[in-house]
Protein backbone atom coordinates (compact mmCIF):
# COMPACT_ATOMS: atom_id res chain seq x y z
CA UNK A 1 0.00 0.00 0.00
CA UNK A 2 1.33 3.67 -1.23
CA UNK A 3 1.28 6.05 1.89
CA UNK A 4 1.37 9.62 0.85
CA UNK A 5 4.34 11.66 2.72
CA UNK A 6 3.68 15.13 1.53
CA UNK A 7 1.65 17.91 3.40
CA UNK A 8 -1.00 19.56 1.74
CA UNK A 9 -2.54 22.82 1.77
CA UNK A 10 -5.98 23.08 3.67
CA UNK A 11 -8.02 26.06 3.14
CA UNK A 12 -8.89 26.57 6.96
CA UNK A 13 -6.52 26.51 9.69
CA UNK A 14 -6.16 23.66 12.38
CA UNK A 15 -8.92 24.37 14.93
CA UNK A 16 -7.02 21.79 17.69
CA UNK A 17 -3.31 21.46 16.21
CA UNK A 18 -1.95 17.76 16.32
CA UNK A 19 0.81 15.63 15.06
CA UNK A 20 -1.72 12.35 14.67
CA UNK A 21 -0.78 12.08 10.90
CA UNK A 22 3.30 12.19 11.59
CA UNK A 23 2.98 9.28 14.31
CA UNK A 24 0.27 7.31 11.93
CA UNK A 25 2.85 7.39 9.54
CA UNK A 26 6.10 6.33 11.20
CA UNK A 27 3.72 3.40 12.42
CA UNK A 28 3.09 2.67 9.16
CA UNK A 29 -0.60 2.74 9.47
CA UNK A 30 -3.11 3.91 7.35
CA UNK A 31 -6.34 5.98 8.14
CA UNK A 32 -8.66 2.96 7.60
CA UNK A 33 -6.42 0.60 9.57
CA UNK A 34 -6.42 3.13 12.78
CA UNK A 35 -10.14 3.92 12.35
CA UNK A 36 -10.84 0.07 12.41
CA UNK A 37 -8.99 -0.35 15.68
CA UNK A 38 -10.72 2.79 16.91
CA UNK A 39 -13.87 1.69 16.03
CA UNK A 40 -14.24 4.92 13.91
CA UNK A 41 -14.47 5.85 10.28
CA UNK A 42 -11.93 6.90 8.78
CA UNK A 43 -13.84 10.08 7.91
CA UNK A 44 -13.28 10.79 11.73
CA UNK A 45 -9.78 9.76 11.68
CA UNK A 46 -9.23 12.51 8.83
CA UNK A 47 -10.90 15.04 10.99
CA UNK A 48 -8.84 14.63 13.69
CA UNK A 49 -5.80 14.75 11.76
CA UNK A 50 -6.76 18.01 10.42
CA UNK A 51 -7.83 19.51 13.47
CA UNK A 52 -11.52 20.03 12.56
CA UNK A 53 -12.40 18.20 15.52
CA UNK A 54 -11.26 15.87 18.53
CA UNK A 55 -11.42 12.45 19.54
CA UNK A 56 -13.00 11.54 23.10
CA UNK A 57 -10.77 11.15 25.76
CA UNK A 58 -10.34 7.12 26.03
CA UNK A 59 -10.34 7.00 22.10
CA UNK A 60 -7.18 9.56 22.25
CA UNK A 61 -5.37 7.40 25.29
CA UNK A 62 -6.30 4.31 22.75
CA UNK A 63 -5.09 5.88 19.61
CA UNK A 64 -1.80 6.67 21.47
CA UNK A 65 -0.76 3.76 22.57
CA UNK A 66 -1.69 2.04 19.51
CA UNK A 67 0.66 4.96 17.78
CA UNK A 68 3.28 3.76 20.38
CA UNK A 69 3.38 7.72 21.86
CA UNK A 70 1.69 9.63 24.30
CA UNK A 71 -1.69 11.92 24.30
CA UNK A 72 0.37 14.76 25.25
CA UNK A 73 2.61 14.10 21.98
CA UNK A 74 -0.37 13.99 19.61
CA UNK A 75 -2.05 17.45 21.34
CA UNK A 76 1.23 19.25 22.10
CA UNK A 77 -0.63 22.88 22.62
CA UNK A 78 -3.33 21.63 25.44
CA UNK A 79 -0.15 20.78 27.52
CA UNK A 80 2.05 23.30 26.84
CA UNK A 81 2.94 25.16 30.01
CA UNK A 82 3.64 28.57 28.48
CA UNK A 83 0.58 30.56 26.73
CA UNK A 84 -0.89 33.57 26.44
CA UNK A 85 -1.65 33.81 30.10
CA UNK A 86 1.55 32.76 31.75
CA UNK A 87 3.46 35.38 29.15
CA UNK A 88 0.88 38.54 30.73
CA UNK A 89 2.01 36.99 33.95
CA UNK A 90 5.68 36.56 33.86
CA UNK A 91 6.03 40.29 31.87
CA UNK A 92 4.09 41.70 34.92
CA UNK A 93 6.11 40.09 37.70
Amino acid sequence: MLVQHTKRAWRKPPRFPNKIREYRLKAGISQRKLAALLGRGRNAVSSWERGLSLPNVPRLLRMAKILGTLSEALYFQFYSTQGAEGELNGAAA
